[in-house]
């Protein structure tokens, strides 16, 4: 049992570090824009696009014609932004939790009100600055923030005080003051706020500038997959089952399942996140083995049927409608209609059935990625392996499945 426990370990180490590994290949998600400096220069390449809070520390930059890159911090620049119209972050000295700092505020619309928006941690905060220079704060407070219901009272009070504050900002626009709302505080909510806001206020004819609002590249990219596959089990064994403690049972299934994955390209490129249920229906795994004093094998056969369901991150490679890719997680299975029986001599001396049981343990795998239009196919291999001694079931598996993500 001690080495079982071990390797398992050993394995749930490796795997961490697999993932590890797969995050730290993930250099860049270049996307064309250009950098303004600090004298008014602009100067186009490409750039680092990564999750808000990471743009608001830094702009890791590609000049056109340059090997090597340079990572500017708020203040060495006066901002940048993305082509076709993207995301736009500006230099603004700002005060988040009581301490003021440069960081890069994203630029969302410019007029006699102007809004921006810093990303930190879990929360997003939001600045709007009158044409006088007066400003007010809202912020976005995530569930997370609030470590007890004090906290989360505290919060909503705080988000109260915000919200009067910034009414009052916008006290010269009466549809802009009555539309800002204590549940709905999203980014389109806040810029045509403030667009209204401008529109009230502003006397010389004048356009607000929305430098983004559709919010496309802040959603994430959701596909829906249905697989299909066959797995082979070298090992397995359940707690419950009457086998010695060094008998194992093998034999092979097929499942099929459905499951959803998120991409993740601003944290990993070419990464996603997946979650999967896979169902295997009720199969029989044999035995034969020949026991202390007997004079002829005895012939076992288990039944069940398996739900599993998984947690990963899969990693594709390169460009192109063909990539690799390899992919890395947990799950947790769950055994139901488990019934063993045994044979001696044309003789049946088992017959037994118990509950459901369970185990949990880790997955890898390696294969290939084929562009179908606006979705993708993919077969891989894999390999699990449950990570629980064998007093509560363990298993070994070996498999290979085909997808196809809407």
């Amino acid at each position: 049992m001690k080495k079982t426990f071990l390797f398992g370990r050993l394995v749930f180490t490796v795997v961490l570090l697999a993932v590890f590994a797969v995050a730290t290949m993930a250099q860049t998600n270049p996307k064309p824009g250009y950098v303004i400096t600090n004298n008014g220069d602009t100067i186009r390449g490409v750039i680092d696009f990564r999750t808000n809070e990471r743009l608001s520390k830094q702009c890791d930059f590609w000049a056109h014609g340059r090997s090597e890159g340079r990572t500017y911090k708020p203040g060495d620049i006066e901002g940048f932004r993305f082509d076709n119209n993207g995301k736009y972050f500006v230099t603004r000295r700002l005060n988040l939790d009581g301490e003021p700092q440069l960081y890069f505020a994203e630029f969302m619309v410019e007029g006699k009100m102007n809004l921006y928006c810093v990303a930190d941690k879990y929360n997003e905060y939001f600045f709007f600055e009158r044409e006088d220079g007066e400003m007010a704060q809202l912020t976005n407070m995530s569930l997370l923030t609030s470590s007890s219901l004090q906290d989360a009272k505290d919060d909503l009070q705080e988000k109260r005080e915000q919200l009067g504050r910034v009414k009052n900002l916008l006290r010269d626009s009466w549809k802009a003051a009555t539309g800002m709302s204590e549940t709905d505080v999203s980014r389109k909510k806040l810029v045509n706020i403030v667009r209204d806001y401008h529109n009230d206020v502003c006397t010389d004819g004048s356009s607000c500038i929305v430098y983004e609002y559709r919010e496309k590249s802040d959603r994430l990219k959701t596909h829906f997959k249905a697989f299909a596959g066959y797995a082979y089990y070298s090992h397995e064994r359940t707690g419950s089952q009457n086998l010695g403690a060094d008998e194992n049972y093998s034999g092979g299934t097929f499942e099929i399942g459905l499951g959803v994955e998120t991409d993740i390209e601003r944290v990993m490129k070419g990464g996603s996140v997946e979650i999967g249920l896979a169902y295997s229906p009720k199969t029989s795994f044999e035995h034969d083995v020949l026991v202390r004093g007997g004079q002829e094998p005895s012939h076992t056969v288990y039944e069940k049927g398996r739900l599993t369901i998984s947690l990963g991150v899969v990693k594709c490679f390169g460009k192109g409608r063909i990539l690799p890719l390899v992919r890395g997680g947990g799950f947790y299975v769950k055994h139901f209609g488990n019934h063993e029986t045994r044979y001696y001599k044309s003789k049946q001396i088992v017959d037994i059935s118990w509950e459901s049981t369970s185990h949990f343990g880790v997955y890898l795998g390696a294969g290939v990625q084929m562009a179908v239009g606006r979705h993708f196919a993919r077969l891989h291999g894999d390999w699990y392996k449950s990570l629980e001694s064998s007093s509560k079931g363990n298993m070994m598996k070996w498999g290979v499945t085909a997808e196809f993500a809407l």
